[in-house]
């Protein structure tokens, strides 16, 4: 039992760390074959991207993986100067994601709850921590999933009238979801250990 207290004592701060550093790496990309269109990180989706941003940052990845980069270029110097394309490119900004925030907000509240010398019996607040923030993660996951898909039957351009584009989440997603899996799954085991001695102290 003294080795899970000091595992309970150094788990929180570093898993909550890394889930943190997580968000400042892509959480979803856009892919065309194997040349990444683009790539939203995790602040993104917490304080919300513009799609001019997205087209920039599309551009800018296009020019160093893609053979056509010289046809974006052109069209970066003959850009659109129609009333109507602000009120287009608003449709397609990306909106703060409550899901990504509330596993954010989380990590930071795991990282706040251990550092209270104050509060006793820590292991509750962060199996309630982890298994929020996974919740969160898995709101985001099953939100965007749909929204990939509708988005994969609707794009379509090319020279057969179809390009292959592939949405996918990032290495930083599942790292971070998995982390917090870590934390709830050894805090469960530890509450239940933990709950368990205690009923046979009282026998």
């Amino acid at each position: 039992m003294k080795t899970l207290k000091m595992l309970s004592d150094f788990l929180p701060i570093p898993s909550y760390t890394v889930i943190i550093l997580c968000f400042l790496f892509p959480f979803f990309l856009v892919k065309c074959g194997n040349v990444t269109l683009m790539s939203v990180k995790g602040t993104d989706l917490i304080t919300g991207v513009s799609k001019q941003k997205m087209d920039e940052r599309m551009r800018e990845s296009i020019k160093k993986s893609s053979p056509y980069a010289s046809s974006v270029s052109n069209q970066e110097d003959h850009p659109s100067s129609s009333d109507d394309s602000q009120e287009e490119s608003d449709k397609g900004d990306i909106s703060p994601n409550p899901f990504v925030i509330l596993s954010f907000l989380m990590a930071i509240a795991g990282i706040a709850v251990q550092l209270m010398k104050t509060i006793r019996n820590k292991y509750l607040y962060h199996l309630g921590v982890s298994v929020t923030g996974l919740l969160g993660f898995l709101g985001f996951y099953l939100s965007f999933k749909a929204k990939m898909e509708d988005l994969e039957h609707t794009t379509g351009m090319g020279m057969d009238g179809k390009i292959n584009i592939a949405y996918s989440f990032g290495d930083a997603f599942y790292i971070a979801a998995a982390v917090f899996s870590v934390v709830f799954v050894f805090f469960g085991i530890y509450s239940y250990l933990f709950l368990s001695k205690k009923d046979l102290e009282k026998i």
